[in-house]
């Protein structure tokens, strides 16, 4: 595997590592039982996306489908303000820090694709930032679902 993709699997593990630690520490201060275990289950998330990362293999990665129109994107970061610290967050307060830390994801590695010249590297930071975007999307219609509900 070359350098570049290795230094991007890398970047890519510790920030699941980051997120991770960030949830399980919030769950421990959430001021209700719901929140704690929206906590637990990113901080699980988290951990399987270490999980794929470490076992991705360099001959997955040459190529990556074109599949960004199948992922939804409520924009939900750019209506809603996030809070900036999760200790204490209310449940909705919760998703809006998670999905916006999501979105951040979407954009460093979109952004990191164009600096390399390496298509493997490009291929690798391209499906990254989608599996961010499919769990943005995934917290995106929870907080719609808990947020809007109909009568």
């Amino acid at each position: 595997m070359n350098e570049q993709v290795s230094e991007i699997l890398e970047t890519a593990m510790l920030k699941e590592v980051a997120s991770a630690a960030i949830y399980r520490q919030a769950a421990t201060l959430a001021p209700e039982p719901a929140v704690a275990t929206l906590l637990e289950e990113l901080a699980e998330e988290e951990g399987h996306h270490l999980a794929v990362l470490k076992n991705l293999k360099p001959e997955n990665i040459k190529r990556t489908p074109a599949l960004p129109s199948r992922i939804a994107d409520l924009k939900l970061t750019d209506h809603l303000k996030a809070p900036s610290e999760l200790p204490g967050a209310e449940l909705t307060e919760t998703l809006l820090f998670a999905i916006k830390r999501e979105a951040e994801s979407v954009n460093f590695y979109t952004s990191l694709m164009g600096l390399f010249s390496d298509e493997s590297a490009k291929n690798l930071c391209q499906a990254i930032a989608w599996q961010e975007m499919a769990h943005k999307a995934k917290l995106e219609l929870l907080y719609d679902r808990i947020v809007y509900i109909e009568d």
